[in-house]
């Protein structure tokens, strides 16, 4: 069950997210993908295997040469929210613990979709799919969704390790299968992974027929070492593996500067697929940043 503290901000965030989200609404934006649709985007010459249905033959009597009309997909979209349970993700040394910001991120979509009437689903994963929840539309089927996310993310480990590595495909791969319609798909995942994640063609084919932005959680700690003097040991949480760190300045500067790097090729990664993307921190607001997204996406 979802504690008492959780609940009060979640029901807070469902009647701040309508409120704001009747001018920043989640499907308001153009999609980004080219497909079926009313909304023009543009004109382009006719190239062999261009359905010619398409042909614009008005501009073609004007140019005298073939034109097809391009359109935006169609904005009656589905969200799906799909985040990751595995143990990286149980960290949290602010404020709130990744697992109240996972469930609040979820929160914020859910309630933005339905003021927006959005049918939205849910899944969880770590190394496979744990729990998936078809796209619905009501108020009790997003506080359903929370409860499930609240109990999955919560929920006690097998001596064998139940919510153990993280693995991104298995999941990718299941959207790919279950997802018939146009979707917008949030993965909530921090994308710690020993996957070749972006040499695969599965989450660019995901991208290529729904439109996918990954939601990172960040917590403070995991950019800088602590404090102090002498060796900290710390350890992998899904490996088990157990490393000594000297708490030199020489290894506080390294260690910063690896981290600045994995942010910087994971963003990069990002757009080449291409997909959208935002970091979310754990001791800051994690509405403000998403709403942010939806601004940055209505104004393109």
């Amino acid at each position: 069950m979802i504690p008492e503290h959780v609940l009060r901000e979640l029901r807070y965030i469902e009647v701040y997210t309508a409120k704001r989200i009747r001018n920043l609404r989640v499907g308001a934006y153009t999609s980004p993908l080219r497909g079926p649709g009313f909304d023009f985007d543009e004109h382009q010459p006719y190239r062999i295997g261009d359905d010619v249905r398409r042909i614009d033959w008005n501009v073609t009597a004007r140019m005298n040469a073939p034109f097809v009309r391009h359109t935006h997909a169609e904005r009656e979209l589905n969200v799906m929210i799909a985040i990751d349970v595995s143990r990286s993700m149980e960290l949290g040394t602010a404020a709130r613990s990744k697992q109240e910001v996972m469930t609040i991120i979820t929160g914020s979509l859910l309630f933005s979709a339905l003021s927006d009437q959005i049918n939205t689903g849910f899944l969880a994963f770590a190394d496979r799919v744990l729990t998936y929840a078809p796209p619905r539309r009501t108020r009790a089927a997003a506080w359903s969704v929370l409860e499930q996310c609240w109990s999955t993310t919560s929920s006690p480990r097998s001596p064998h390790g139940s919510r153990g590595g993280t693995r991104l495909l298995p999941a990718i791969q299941h959207l790919i299968k279950t997802l018939k319609r146009m979707s917008v798909v949030f993965i909530v995942s921090d994308f710690i992974t020993d996957e070749d994640l972006f040499g695969s063609k599965d989450l660019a084919m995901l991208a290529a027929r729904h439109d996918v932005i990954a939601v990172v959680p960040e917590d403070r700690s995991e950019a800088a070492l602590p404090a102090g003097r002498g060796y900290l040991t710390v350890r992998d949480v899904e490996s088990g593996r157990q490393v000594a760190v000297g708490l030199s300045p020489r290894t506080r500067r390294t260690y910063a500067e690896e981290i600045t790097h994995r942010r910087e090729a994971l963003a990069r990664a990002f757009y080449h697929v291409p997909m959208d993307h935002v970091f979310v921190q754990t001791d800051q607001s994690p509405i403000e940043p998403l709403l942010t997204l939806f601004a940055r996406r209505m104004a393109q």
